[in-house]
């Protein structure tokens, strides 16, 4: 009876002992972020002009969300959400010159102070483009390494392999394929550039025009293109998008393909030594990673470069979460609508069993990277600027501008990926564009979008 009742006793401390040491066991948490990276430029999405072996293995470890979408198609104001999981024209943000309006409550609530907050060792590494309340040394982060490209591997390796008894939140923050800015630089003589893309550009012309990748199928100007895009188009920027669309020729655009697919290679090779060190160290099996990027580029789609607009290759980013043994791998969801903007923040700290705060618009998306949950109940999401707002559902897209005519598009994605016929002013989607009308001022409302208040008026239409 002594023997059974210790016996018991042993078991039950077992379970017990057991019960602690699941529940105190948080992962470490690896965030990678690019920047200006479309979500096609990956050879898992099916792009056969370039190959991104790093990401490649990320997607066939884990989950990969095709249909993701910034909060806002420029630097600033999606990094800003992001860090603070908010809408960046709640702070004030618009793109990238605008001055933020940060509080305690959000600033004490951004990413880095909370996994600070929750006893986790924290580093970031790389371009950061925050407001100043947001700098990563002033916003709970230990560890700050400003290198944005072949340093950075190395030096968020170090970090991570450190002894250490709580885990790690670490943010790795690389700059490319941004440089892409600079290939009208390298094309023009007398404007002054980057010797990398320089470099690109004249191996690029030197090749015969059948290595290079052609013209996207998408590269016309959509029929009824609202007025509001050109007018916007800058002419004095680093990528000059007005003169560009203008002026380039065929070859052009596929010189500067070719340099955009080389220099996100470049930028998934830092990747890979980046995943490379986590796994020889021992770290894969016990690390979250989430991978995004803060916009894309046009890539030549509609004759354009650069970002700041609505279409997909400018406002949707590559989202891939990875943790062995938790997330199963080789799963591609073509079916949720990701915020990365607003999802990432919950996401995190639901991995990390950290409350995010209560007043987040965004999802946790730890059920469906999982399998145990199905998105399909998020009708829309949303993406803003100082042109306009950005609804996608499932099937449509919709925009509305703040000016111009036509002031609104809307958009069959399921018939028309390329976004080249507007059918808003089709008399046969009145219904389908009457209800995306709807879901704007429905957002407008739970999102507090004072700002897009002035201009989202229908008329009698409505």
């Amino acid at each position: 009876m002594r023997l059974f009742a210790k016996a018991l006793l042993v078991f039950l401390l077992g379970v017990a002992n057991f019960g602690l040491v699941a529940s105190s066991e948080r992962p470490n948490v690896l965030l990678i972020i690019t920047d200006q990276h479309h979500a096609k430029m990956l050879s898992a999405a099916g792009n056969p002009y370039l190959k991104t072996r790093a990401l490649d293995r990320m997607a066939e470890s884990g989950i990969r969300f095709t249909n993701a979408y910034v909060t806002n198609p420029v630097c600033m104001p999606s990094r800003l959400s992001l860090a603070t999981g908010i809408m960046p024209g709640r702070l004030g943000v618009f793109d990238n010159q605008m001055e933020a309006t940060i509080s305690d409550t959000v600033r004490f609530n951004s990413l880095g102070n909370l996994f600070k907050g929750a006893s986790y060792d924290t580093f970031y590494g790389g371009k950061v483009h925050l407001p100043r309340e947001l700098a990563p040394k002033d916003a709970g982060y230990d560890v700050v390494f400003p290198g944005q490209r072949d340093t950075l591997p190395g030096a968020c390796i170090e970090f991570m392999v450190a002894e250490r008894e709580d885990p790690f939140f670490a943010v790795a923050s690389f700059i490319n394929p941004h440089d892409i800015c600079f290939a009208y630089n390298a094309r023009t003589e007398g404007r002054k550039g980057m010797a990398l893309v320089d470099e690109l550009y004249r191996q690029a012309q030197s090749l015969p025009e059948g290595a290079l990748p052609p013209l996207p199928e998408n590269s016309g100007i959509p029929v009824n293109e609202p007025s509001a895009i050109e007018a916007n188009l800058k002419v004095d920027a680093v990528t000059p998008a007005k003169i560009i669309r203008a002026e380039y020729t065929d070859r052009d655009w596929r010189n500067y393909r070719w340099i955009y697919c080389r220099l996100t290679e470049r930028v998934d090779a830092q990747i890979g030594e980046l995943m490379d060190g986590l796994r020889e160290h021992g770290l894969e099996e016990n690390t979250l990673v989430v991978f995004t990027a803060d916009h894309g580029d046009m890539d030549g789609a509609h004759r354009l470069a650069s970002k700041n607009l609505f279409y997909e290759e400018s406002v949707g980013v590559p989202f891939m979460m990875q943790y062995p043994g938790v997330i199963p791998g080789g799963v591609v969801d073509d079916r949720s609508l990701v915020s990365n903007g607003l999802d990432v923040l919950p996401t995190l700290c639901g991995f990390a069993g950290i409350d995010p705060p209560d007043y987040l618009l965004g999802r946790n998306l730890q059920g469906v990277a999982e399998g145990k949950v199905d998105l399909d109940d998020r009708a829309y999401v949303v993406s803003e600027n100082g042109l306009g707002r950005m609804l996608r559902t499932h099937r449509y897209k919709y925009c509305l501008y703040a000016s111009g005519e036509p002031r609104e598009s809307l958009v069959d994605i399921e018939k028309d990926p390329g976004e080249m016929h507007n059918l808003a002013g089709n008399p046969e989607y009145k219904a389908v564009l009457n209800r995306h009308r709807s879901y704007l001022l429905e957002w407008i409302a739970a999102s507090k979008d004072i700002d897009a208040e002035a201009f989202a008026n229908f008329g009698d239409s409505h």
